[in-house]
């Protein structure tokens, strides 16, 4: 198993008890708030609970990486001098970044399997997030500027669980977002070099 799909350990004692108190948590009192995924794609590791927060975690993640990649950057303001326009970026639903990452993570073992359930529960509890400071109101359940803010208060967080785990979304998200080819055009990318590929695969034949 890669190194990218073990990514989610705990950190610390304080770190595991945080997650087992979050798989206690009844599933009536997380009250996340559902979407459905594209039809004809059925979960292969999230439940439709984790489904919807990852997909909750990717619009608001994505919402400033994607932009940035489109508007910023040498490549940008090249296509502003030539007069180019790039496409707007595809939003996340469009890619089903959730649906990526529900396909990625289907692979991993038990074990850390579980801890990454756990952890989704924890990001999303009510409870947690008003101890925390937050409004008590799960993280499916913030307005943008709330979850731009929860998510912040993760990455800074002096819990090692808490900035492993937001560090894990961002980057499993971006990477899944990015690598998809109806991004490329919106970040100037023109695709992989296909007159290469050919080569280097017909001088291995």
């Amino acid at each position: 198993m890669s190194e990218s799909r073990r990514g989610l350990l705990k950190k610390t004692l304080g770190g595991a008890a945080l997650l087992v108190a979050a798989g206690a948590v009844p599933v009536a009192l997380r009250r996340t708030k559902l979407r459905q995924p594209p039809k004809g794609r059925p979960l292969q590791f999230f439940s439709p609970a984790e489904y919807s927060i990852w997909a909750a975690v990717a619009d608001r993640v994505l919402a400033r990486e994607a932009t940035a990649a489109t508007m910023e950057g040498d490549g940008a303001a090249q296509a502003a001098l030539r007069g180019e326009r790039r496409p707007a970026a595809p939003s996340p639903s469009e890619i089903d970044v959730a649906g990526k990452a529900d396909a990625f993570l289907a692979p991993l073992p038990e074990s850390d399997a579980k801890d990454l359930k756990q952890l989704l529960a924890l990001f999303d509890n009510a409870l947690f997030s008003f101890v925390m400071g937050g409004p008590a109101r799960p993280f499916t359940q913030m307005d943008a500027a709330e979850q731009d803010a929860h998510l912040k208060s993760w990455q800074t967080s002096r819990l090692a669980i808490r900035r492993t785990g937001f560090q894990a979304m961002k980057r499993l998200c971006c990477a899944l977002y990015f690598s998809d080819p109806l991004t490329y055009a919106s970040v100037g990318y023109p695709g992989p070099p296909v007159e290469l590929v050919k080569t280097v695969l017909e001088s291995h034949r």
